[in-house]
């Protein structure tokens, strides 16, 4: 959905990006590609991207001209995935989303990391690693040689003020990242440059099974997880544990 007006747009398995108007049943226009594609807006409205798994190419093209060439055209590669088996096992994108500033673009992918990648001009500046992906059905599964989306879609997001990433994984927890000091690159893009690998600074014990789908709300301090189940999560505004806990072993010995 476009954040300064009533257009949205879509992707579709006939290998097309469509922009669409909610005030018309016709889209206002059609963008033909070689794959399905994965497509998202910057926080502005003023540009969107689009991603294409089979040449791990994220386009980005200025939504006033959108017929034109991209303006700009990034291309994914690991080269930290050579050191786990060669050739290296593709990234298969299920997922983009612009930070708050619009210098970042948070690419969810279903196997075992996600990425940041410079939404400026096209560095991959960090690996967020510690997910299971969800590309399997569970965790005893050995993941396929080529790479599926599986129930990977929703499941990686920006916090509202960008400074963290949350998402869910396989095995059911939700994980956040602290994403607050990404490297800064500038120059020619260097594809053999290693990304900043990070790890998650937190799990929590979501779901039963895989936590497929994990969103912050932009206006509240709330967020929600989804699974086979839907969990709301606030913040704990309580006193420190050590007094809780004290507290609790009062109450039972008056008791």
């Amino acid at each position: 959905m476009s954040p300064i007006d009533d257009g949205f747009m879509s992707g579709s398995m006939d290998k097309t990006v469509r922009l669409w108007d909610l005030r018309s049943p016709l889209c206002r226009g059609l963008l033909a590609l070689p794959s399905s594609p994965v497509v998202a807006y910057d926080s502005s409205g003023l540009v969107f991207a689009v991603a294409v798994n089979h040449y791990s190419r994220i386009l980005l093209y200025d939504q006033a001209n959108f017929d034109k060439a991209p303006f700009l055209t990034i291309t994914l590669e690991d080269p930290t995935l050579a050191h786990i088996s060669y050739p290296p096992r593709p990234i298969y994108i299920t997922s983009l989303a612009f930070s708050s500033s619009g210098k970042y673009i948070l690419v969810g992918c279903s196997g075992d990391a996600h990425y940041i990648l410079d939404a400026f001009e096209g560095h991959l500046l960090a690996k967020l690693e510690g997910q299971a992906g969800l590309e399997r059905r569970s965790m005893s599964s050995p993941p396929s040689i080529e790479p599926t989306k599986g129930s990977s879609g929703e499941e990686v997001s920006w916090t509202p003020d960008s400074k963290y990433v949350i998402g869910g994984s396989l095995d059911g927890r939700v994980l956040i990242w602290d994403v607050q000091n990404l490297p800064q690159r500038t120059g020619p893009v260097d594809l053999k440059a290693h990304p900043h690998r990070i790890h998650p600074m937190v799990g929590l014990d979501g779901h039963p099974g895989p936590s497929r789908c994990v969103q912050f709300n932009p206006r509240y301090n709330m967020m929600v997880s989804a699974g086979a189940e839907l969990a709301f999560w606030l913040p704990d505004y309580s006193q420190d544990t050590e007094e809780i806990a004290r507290d609790l072993l009062k109450k039972k010995g008056s008791a």
